[in-house]
């Protein structure tokens, strides 16, 4: 009886301390969501009563916080522990981001950071997401995915679903200091975006289990297979955020020029459903943007 009432006590302690160190997060990121005006495509592609990934290009240090308020669900996401580095950039990724530290260098500190991401009791409002870029990028292609997404998802088997952040300021690139330090550019990208019109394009789930991608694979035994697996739920993850940003760029009619790199017969389809969305506006919108075009 002692050890289940101490149990208890514990956990409702640890909820209480999560309760208090979340005070700032929920109080910045309400704050700043009347700031920003979103709009939000295909929202009903977000699952309501399970978890999921979510894979989200990376154009600024902004980008967790704006999803936190465009969204309003508890997300993971998972970052660079070189973001981690000081007080004040722990502090900014762990309490504003509600990030988790990835070591890119030392491989074995991951050990206990993979243990605390697949322990993670993730509710049916909780997700994960990863920037599958692996760094900003302030370019208007998209740089190759690394398979971190891909690899979670086969070992949660949670579904992937595509969010592509469009006609958000990008803000300072790495050729100066303020814009080689993520939590910094992070900080100036907010401000910068503030009254900003961002769309916030969400793709179609990406099943880990379908049998588009098992199908190759169902009959085979060997215990490196999940290899191959892997790379075809991040080949499809690719084609389809690659399909996202075209129909997205279609849409706001970006220049041909621009996409010139990104042209591909098999992503031709002009069809795109942009009734299905969602916007946050401030009460004086019209007033506002009437004066100040954007």
């Amino acid at each position: 009886m002692v050890k289940i009432f101490s149990k208890k006590i514990k956990k409702l302690i640890e909820k209480i301390t999560d309760f208090f160190y979340s005070i700032p997060r929920i109080l910045f990121i309400n704050f700043y969501r009347l700031l920003i005006r979103i709009k939000i495509f295909n929202k009903n592609s977000i699952p309501k009563n399970k978890p999921a990934i979510l894979a989200v290009n990376h154009p600024t240090g902004a980008d967790p916080i704006i999803l936190l308020a465009a969204l309003k669900k508890k997300i993971y996401f998972l970052a660079d522990a070189e973001n981690f580095s000081t007080k004040f950039t722990k502090f900014f990724m762990t309490k504003f981001t509600n990030s988790i530290p990835i070591f890119k260098k030392d491989f074995m500190r991951n050990i206990k950071t993979f243990k605390k991401i697949f322990s993670i009791p993730i509710s049916k409002n909780g997700f994960f997401g990863i920037f599958p870029e692996g760094k900003l990028n302030k370019k208007d292609s998209l740089e190759k995915f690394h398979k971190g997404a891909a690899y979670l998802s086969y070992k949660t088997k949670l579904p992937i679903i595509p969010v592509y952040i469009h006609n958000i300021l990008k803000g300072l690139t790495d050729k100066r200091w303020f814009g080689r330090n993520v939590v910094v550019e992070g900080i100036i990208a907010l401000i910068i975006n503030v009254f900003r019109k961002i769309n916030i394009f969400i793709g179609e789930p990406i099943d880990p289990i379908a049998e588009n991608i098992m199908e190759d694979f169902k009959n085979l035994t060997d215990k490196k297979v999940y290899k191959n697996i892997v790379e075809n739920i991040n080949k499809a993850l690719e084609e389809e955020f690659l399909e996202l940003k075209l129909k997205a760029d279609k849409l706001f009619e970006i220049s041909v020029d621009e996409n010139n790199s990104l042209l591909d017969d098999r992503f031709q389809d002009n069809s795109f459903e942009d009734t299905n969305y969602c916007e946050y506006d401030l009460p004086f919108e019209d007033n506002f943007f009437n004066m100040h075009p954007y």
